[in-house]
């Protein structure tokens, strides 16, 4: 039998403007690249709160290309080709990342939503992917985790997010929740197999991190998080990671009973991945939101973002609908699997999962105003 959740949180993935350096100074070879417009920012998360959209979840790092922050990798850290090296202190972000940061949380505060920033993304821990004349995404791992036993991970952390944390407090009103890290799984040795289209061809991503490694940052940055005073949040892949070490997946746990962490769970139902959506009563760490789903429509088999199959033909043809298949969605997430939150893939990715328009809106605000 079909039952509501008390209470259902729509929020929207509103990454960035420009993946990986929205915040503060440009890499020196982009330095004459415009700085974020906060005052449009602030425009688009008022249309989406209209729509009935409370979070806005924000890359910060993203795949580290603009860390260091305003300066080239090769002038604070060592190369070999596909990774950064330390060489001595790390550098931490300049005034104008903060002040750039500071302004993401005035414009959600003046549009009515909460902000869920994401420090990284799984991207930092691949190989160095060159974008640019001394511009690398990736190749970041060795720079946030420190050597094989940890050393060098609180580094990392009071460089980076301890300021950001800082710059929180003054705005503690408008945060909904910090999260470490998007996706881990992608990246973790025995996480869920990763595939790629490059350059016409099928890539299997690489597996760069330990688990033991990767827990041993989530713990460290929890700690950071909890010790501020905010709620945290993970954006895992699945809704139960295997690699997950039992004393992480016990702490979650015990988090999310004391209303100290929200879990993720992102469903991108596909061809090589066509599990149906849990029950939310089923699942073992909880509170748990649908961190990300699909806004476009998908087409049936696709080998990466197929249409949703769960509950039948005349589910299957609503799918099909343009004016209906979000919708649906969000009644399978909320009334059928009682989920107390979904935030939305995405505001302004260009990636075939993403479409957010004047329909979308209108099929989560027709869905919002269901359930009153």
């Amino acid at each position: 039998m079909a039952t509501e959740s008390p209470a259902f949180q729509l929020g929207l993935n509103h990454p960035w403007v420009t993946c990986g350096h929205d915040f503060g100074p440009r890499p020196p070879a982009w330095s004459g690249a415009r700085g974020t417009d906060w005052g449009e920012v602030e425009r688009q998360l008022a249309e989406a709160r209209a729509a009935g959209v409370r979070v806005s979840r924000w890359w910060v790092l993203a795949g580290g290309v603009n860390y260091p922050a305003g300066a080239h990798p090769d002038e604070a850290f060592a190369f070999d080709g596909q990774r950064f090296h330390r060489r001595l202190a790390l550098p931490s972000l300049p005034d104008a990342f903060l002040a750039d940061f500071d302004a993401l949380l005035r414009a959600c505060a003046n549009a009515g939503v909460r902000l869920v920033p994401s420090l990284l993304s799984f991207e930092a821990f691949f190989p160095a992917e060159r974008q640019g004349p001394r511009v690398h995404s990736g190749g970041r791992a060795p720079v946030i985790l420190g050597d094989a036993r940890g050393h060098g991970v609180d580094a990392f952390l009071d460089a980076v997010l301890a300021p950001l944390l800082e710059v929180s407090r003054g705005r503690a009103a408008t945060l909904e929740a910090w999260e470490p890290i998007n996706e881990p799984d992608w990246v973790v040795r025995g996480g869920p197999l990763h595939l790629r289209v490059r350059a016409g061809r099928l890539h299997r991503m690489p597996k760069t991190v330990a688990p033991e490694a990767m827990a041993r940052f989530l713990d460290r940055a929890l700690d950071r998080i909890l010790d501020a005073g905010f709620r945290a949040t993970i954006g895992f892949k699945q809704a139960d990671p295997r690699w997950l070490p039992a004393p992480l997946r016990a702490r979650l746990q015990r988090l999310g009973r004391a209303s100290r962490y929200v879990h993720q769970l992102h469903y991108y139902p596909s061809l090589h991945e066509p599990t149906p959506l849990p029950a939310h009563d089923t699942l073992p760490i909880r509170p748990c939101v649908v961190g990300e789903m699909p806004t476009a429509r998908g087409r049936w088999l696709d080998p990466f973002f197929m249409r949703w199959l769960d509950g039948g033909p005349a589910r299957w043809r609503r799918e099909a609908d343009p004016d209906a298949y979000l919708r649906q969605r969000l009644e399978l997430v909320d009334r059928l699997r009682g989920y107390p939150g979904a935030w939305l893939w995405s505001a302004r990715g260009e990636d075939g999962a993403s479409r957010w328009g004047p329909a979308q809106r209108a099929q989560v605000r027709a869905h919002l105003d269901a359930r009153r």
